[in-house]
């Protein structure tokens, strides 16, 4: 091969994977930009008999995403309460659009939220405020039993990484013989709940690894499994951290529906 042929191969080979790196960057963008919305139904014996289902949306992690209207939609139709599992905002969101999210989520249902650590990152008396503003329930370790369409639910709000025997028993006590969420931001909390009065735990924090190679990446992709005598739904959250990249690990919000029978889940 002549020395000019070689260059033009060169040449080509460097262009190519250009663009094949700007085409891979584009994807990774776009699919951070996407509004899935997973749905999931469980069922439960605490639930009436003839109760109609309860419909919750569960979102996680949405750092500085602004939350798209198709998401608003679609639960404005089937939503009885909105759930916020942590990192609804971090040290670079706009405490504008945070504000915003948090209005537009008011207007669909109740809001219960417990916190993340990039949550941790702002001003701790403005956050307060803002969740006040817009009529948000605000777990920090507590429990809270509301009624929905004629059906008692336990939401307790877990906001620490890991608790003693000791300090779940005083959350849990006195609690009541409900169907009892665990909204907490971190999934590893599960183990501590193992044998507890525990109907589902929502959590997110990981993002599913946010970048996922050939499979692979630096936390679990999210999802549904039984653990420790109750479902627990890891979410790979809706927005992104450090860098609006997604891959392998697309963003996700949940749309749950609980409805009365012996246990069965779908997913």
């Amino acid at each position: 091969m002549t020395r000019s042929l070689m260059e033009m191969w060169k040449l080509w080979i460097k262009t190519a994977v250009a663009f094949a790196g700007g085409a891979l960057a584009m994807h990774m963008v776009r699919q951070a930009q996407e509004n899935n919305v997973r749905f999931h139904t469980f069922s439960s014996a605490k639930i009436p008999t003839k109760a109609d289902p309860i419909e919750l949306l569960f979102i996680s992690d949405i750092h500085r995403r602004r939350i798209a209207d198709e998401i608003l939609d679609m639960a404005r139709e089937r939503c009885d309460a909105v759930l916020i599992g942590g990192d609804l905002t971090e040290r670079a969101a706009p405490k504008a659009r945070t504000e915003e999210n948090l209005q537009k989520l008011a207007e669909l249902a109740p809001v219960f939220f417990v916190r993340g650590n990039n949550d941790e990152e702002v001003d701790q008396q403005w956050l307060a405020a803002s969740l006040h503003k817009y009529g948000v329930s605000y777990l920090d370790n507590k429990q809270t039993t509301i009624t929905i369409k004629e059906t008692c639910v336990t939401i307790i709000g877990l906001s620490d990484r890991d608790y003693s025997e000791e300090e779940l028993d005083k959350l849990f006590a006195d609690k009541q013989d409900t169907y009892t969420i665990v909204l907490c931001h971190y999934p590893n909390v599960s183990h501590s709940l193992h044998g507890r009065d525990v109907d589902v735990m929502l959590c997110g924090h990981t993002h599913g690894g946010q970048i996922r190679v050939f499979g692979f990446g630096l936390e679990k992709k999210g999802g549904l499994v039984q653990e420790g005598g109750f479902l627990k739904l890891v979410s790979n959250g809706y927005g992104t951290t450090s860098v609006p990249l997604r891959l392998g690990a697309a963003p996700e919000v949940h749309a749950i529906t609980i409805k009365p029978s012996t246990a069965k889940v779908e997913e």
